[in-house]
């Protein structure tokens, strides 16, 4: 039987020699940490809500108190709308295209304001097709019966399944939809290096939109000067981030939240305990180098 990602990372880090270069009291605020984060998802779905559960990730595609178009609007559509209102053709990149609601939606709204769209979403697999009852559900019913390669007036879109860390395209985007899962659970698609990967496909005015306000992930947007800005929360107690690639836009960083340095995948093709048990392990080095070990 496949470990769970929870064991995985746990074998990962004990061993991991640096681990044990922390005080005991440390090494049991870590494990502590890292239980809390891979326990048991105990959410359940309302009867007439549409949502996937992942068994593997233990989460689920979309929020599960907004159901997945209220969050498609409020975190990846309604923020990008005015700013992508001059462009007539804009190019997407769907990064953990899920149910592909967001891409679908977004799609929907730019070909009714008579934009052309192109979409390139990237995924390791398809979940089945759930009608949403929204006038969106028909584009995204088009991608399925044309086997993942929709080619219409206006509109191109396809799916490519793979690991986005293997994204190789000559297509410049005018916005990223980064929707994976949480960061700490699919910490790949988090990392310093693949975001350097996105910003490198991404046009300069470009956005990177997404549901998580991880401060890993704010600290990685920051080394690469994205400018940072923060969409009101909905349906969860913090913000969400939306980052523009702006010309010579300098960010400040934040020295002072040991969580918030970068996690790191350098080859790109890093195993996720790997990526995470590296990051919790420098974390704590710095959390034992400049702070008191909490007595909670």
């Amino acid at each position: 039987m496949e470990k769970s990602l929870k064991e995985r990372v746990l074998i990962t880090l004990k061993n991991d020699k640096r681990f044990y270069i922390l005080s005991e009291r440390y090494q049991e605020i870590l494990l502590k940490e890292l239980s809390n984060i891979y326990k048991e998802n105990a959410n359940t779905l309302n009867k007439d809500q549409a949502n996937i559960y992942d068994e593997y990730y233990n989460e689920f595609y979309h929020s599960i108190t907004t159901g997945p178009l209220e969050e498609a609007y409020s975190k990846f559509v309604n923020p990008v709308l005015g700013l992508l209102k001059e462009k007539s053709v804009i190019n997407v990149l769907d990064i953990g295209s899920g149910m592909f609601v967001n891409s679908g939606v977004l799609a929907y709204k730019l070909l009714k304001l008579g934009k052309s769209v192109n979409i390139i979403s990237i995924d390791k697999k398809i979940p089945p097709f759930i009608a949403l009852n929204h006038d969106s559900d028909e584009v995204r019913y088009m991608l399925y019966k044309s086997n993942f390669y929709l080619n219409s007036n206006r509109l191109t879109w396809q799916v490519i399944l793979e690991d986005a860390r293997a994204l190789k395209t000559n297509m410049m985007f005018d916005i990223i939809l980064h929707d994976g899962f949480s960061p700490y659970r699919n910490p790949s698609l988090w990392t310093l290096d693949f975001l350097y990967l996105l910003y490198k496909n991404l046009k300069e005015e470009g956005i990177w939109i997404s549901y998580t306000s991880n401060k890993s992930v704010q600290s990685s947007l920051s080394f690469l000067n994205f400018k940072i800005d923060f969409i009101a929360p909905v349906g969860r107690k913090r913000p969400s981030i939306m980052a523009l690639k702006i010309p010579k836009h300098k960010s400040n960083i934040d020295f002072q939240n040991p969580h918030a340095i970068p996690m790191r995948d350098i080859t790109l093709n890093t195993d996720e305990e790997k990526i995470i048990s590296d990051y919790f392990i420098r974390v704590y080095l710095l959390k034992s180098k400049y702070y008191s070990p909490s007595k909670d």
